[in-house]
Order: structure tokens, then C-alpha cells, then sequence
């Protein structure tokens, strides 16, 4: 029996290499722990102590719940908590706080329905073996067959509902919820965004739970089937425990404890920098010999007109100079682009056009009827251009 969650199928989504090292080597590393992270734990643990409380007829006071929070707060704080440059425990403490007071002040007296689950521990069938973690921070019945499932936030950007559309974590919940509640008639999503004491509600339809459960299980299946566990290299790395060992990035790790002298002459440092100068000083050749050559182009289309002449004959080769007309399109983003795609929309054209394509733009105006080139043409500019191509003289 294989158990998923939520982070297990995030963390495959988004490096392979990292599920590796975490859900099939299981590699134990030591990693400084977030503040962030510290941060929501201890919110939640309020929280649930707020509402387990409940459940046995007794509402906390704000400052008893403050309380249980400091207490907390010093009891797990350690030396190894990693905080942003410039801020210190207290402000992030006094943040916590804040999130409290403003729950509490929200919800007080907490009468918004039945509590089915705080912190919950279950498990969904999604196919045979395969299990998923449900960890609802509540459960509640709101009245008969209508049912939540909320979330606590400590998300320091506001998320933006279309966003919340998209997450499957509530939603494989919701799955769970109508499987074991089967007088569900509703079952919504709330996310408490505390740092805004703010709350998103979402919903899913039957079908949206059939496509995400099926959504689910080919994540899970090319999991099952994966061999190679390759890195991918994103902004989500400098978060990551494992770099010390990641091919992508352990050279890094060894390499940035060296001491100067010592870091200069490391072998790989030394190859990367001789490839950069390399590397430069071809770019720097490339863009000299383009300049030459667009100089000599412009100079062979000055001989040519001047002589009357399309080719010019040299030793062994020879350049043919070839006019043609071009379509100036106006500028995306302009006022005139925008009245000429509606144009083009409106005389049903944009299709012919293929997206404002010059070429295309150019072939089907010829086509089109006077009274409809008339309107289309007023937005565009003929450019004269030239080709210049370098043959063989056979001669």
C-alpha cells in the first residue's frame, strides 16, 4: 500500500530528483527551519486548541489563547530558526498575535456549524493501493448535507481566487467528505488568508472531482513509472535541503565554503571562466562580422541601383539583389493594432491573416474586394526592402 499526500505529488511536480531523495532514498538532512514555517505551525496549534475546547463545551478567551500561543512560541523556538535579514523573533511573534486576535475578533462565538474534524488523520481510496493523506485543519456540518472544509493560511501574498479554482488539495478532500457523508449535498472549500483576515470560498462540481481524481492518478502513475529522477533547476532551489548532493548544484555547495585563493583555482571554477572569457570574445567577433556585413549589404544594394544592375560578379561567387515589397503591421500593444485586429475580427478576416502574420496580411489583401483592402490598408505601411544572396559563379 502506497500512501500520497498533497506535498508528496507537489514535490514530484516540481523536481523529480527532490521526491528521489526525500520519498524513495530517504535521505536525512539537516535543514534550518523557516520562520514562516514555525510561524503557521503554531497558529494551527491554537487554532486546533480553540476548537477542541469547544468541543468539550468551553470557549477559550482571547488572551487565554495568546497565552497558549507564547507559551508555545518559547517552548519550541530554537537558535536554528531561519528569519529574514533585518527582522527579529518578536516581529514575527507579534505577527502571530496579530493573526489571533484577528481570527478570534472574526469568528467569536464561533457558532458557524458543527465540528466534524480538527487536524484530521484520514486516508482516501483513489484506486486499489494507492491512498491520499486528508488533513483538514476543520471539518464542519453546516446545516443538513452542507459541509466546509477550512484551511488556515499563513501565506504572506494574498492569493487570488482563480488560483484557489485551481487547487486540487481542498477539492481531494471534498472527495473524501461525499464518500463519507453521503447526505452531502454541498461541500465547500474555505481558505482562511489570516495575514489579511480574509477567508476564499470555492466550490467543485461532481464532474470537476471526477477529472481531478483521474488528474490525481496519472500524476501517481508516472510516478510509479519513473526511472531517470532528473533535477529541474527553478527559483524554488534556494529552499531546497538537498543541493549538497544534487547534481545541479553540489559543485556550488563545495565550492562556496573555499577561501578565495583556494576558489579561484578549483578546476571546475577555473574551466567555467576560461569558457565565459571564451565564449565572450566569440560573441564580440560575431557581432563585428554581422556590422561588416550588413556595411557590404547596404553597399552592394548601392552599387546595384546605381549601376542598374540585380548581380554583381566577383572571383568565384557571385550576389544577386532582389526588391520586394513588406507590410508594416503596427506595434502590439498600440492603439492601431488594437483597431485593426477589431477590424479584421469584425470582416470575419482573422482567420486568413493567420494571427496578423505579414506575409499572410500581404497575400490576402490582394484578394479581398476593394471596399474591404480600403478599410484594411489605412493601418498599413509598404516597406521597399532587399535580399541579398550569395550563389556560386558558375561561369
Amino acid at each position: 500500500m502506497v500512501d500520497y499526500s498533497h506535498s508528496r505529488l507537489t514535490c514530484f511536480e516540481n523536481c523529480k530528483l527532490k521526491y528521489k531523495f526525500k520519498y524513495v532514498d530517504k535521505v536525512d538532512v539537516e535543514l534550518p527551519e523557516a520562520i514562516s514555517l514555525f510561524l503557521g505551525k503554531r497558529v494551527h496549534e491554537v487554532f486546533e486548541k480553540l476548537y477542541r475546547d469547544l468541543l468539550k463545551e468551553k470557549q477559550d478567551t482571547l488572551d487565554e489563547l495568546l497565552a497558549y500561543f507564547n507559551d508555545l512560541w518559547e517552548k519550541h523556538w530554537h537558535s536554528g530558526i531561519k528569519m529574514e535579514q533585518g527582522f527579529a523573533k518578536e516581529h514575527y511573534k507579534k505577527q502571530g498575535e496579530r493573526f489571533i486576535k484577528d481570527y478570534y475578533n472574526t469568528y467569536k462565538p464561533f457558532n458557524q456549524g458543527r465540528v466534524l474534524g480538527i487536524e484530521t488523520e484520514y486516508k482516501l481510496n483513489l484506486e486499489q493501493d494507492y491512498w491520499y493523506h486528508v488533513r483538514m485543519d476543520l471539518l464542519i456540518e453546516q446545516d443538513k448535507g452542507h459541509y466546509e472544509i477550512h484551511d488556515y493560511k499563513t501565506y504572506a501574498n494574498m492569493p487570488v481566487q482563480s488560483k484557489l479554482e485551481e487547487d486540487r488539495q481542498l477539492a481531494l478532500y471534498s472527495i473524501w467528505v461525499r464518500e463519507n457523508y453521503k447526505d452531502a449535498k454541498k461541500v465547500k472549500l474555505v481558505w482562511h488568508l489570516v495575514a489579511f483576515n480574509k477567508e476564499l470560498v470555492s466550490e467543485r462540481t461532481p464532474q470537476q472531482l471526477k477529472e481531478l481524481k483521474k488528474e490525481i492518478l496519472s500524476i501517481i502513475h508516472q510516478i510509479e513509472k519513473e526511472k531517470k529522477y532528473e533535477p529541474t533547476v527553478s527559483g524554488l532551489c534556494q529552499w531546497c535541503e538537498y543541493q549538497q548532493i544534487c547534481p545541479a548544484w553540489k559543485h556550488k555547495y563545495k565550492t562556496d565554503i573555499l577561501p578565495a585563493n583556494k576558489y579561484l583555482k578549483e578546476d571546475g571554477v577555473v574551466l567555467v571562466n576560461k569558457y565565459s572569457e571564451t565564449y565572450a570574445k566569440k560573441k564580440q567577433l560575431e557581432a563585428e562580422l554581422d556590422k561588416n556585413l550588413e556595411d557590404l549589404k547596404e553597399a552592394l544594394i548601392k552599387y546595384c541601383k546605381e549601376h542598374k544592375i540585380t548581380t554583381i560578379f566577383g572571383s568565384d561567387k557571385k550576389i544577386t539583389v532582389k526588391e520586394y515589397e513588406s507590410v508594416k503591421i503596427p506595434s502590439k500593444g498600440t492603439e492601431e493594432r488594437e483597431e485593426l485586429e477589431e477590424l479584421l475580427h469584425t470582416l470575419k478576416k482573422w482567420k486568413e491573416v493567420s494571427g496578423l502574420d505579414s506575409s499572410a496580411l500581404k497575400k490576402a489583401v490582394e484578394e479581398w474586394t476593394p471596399d474591404i483592402k480600403k478599410k484594411v490598408e489605412k493601418f498599413l505601411e509598404v516597406e521597399i526592402l532587399y535580399r541579398v544572396n550569395l550563389g556560386k559563379n558558375k561561369e
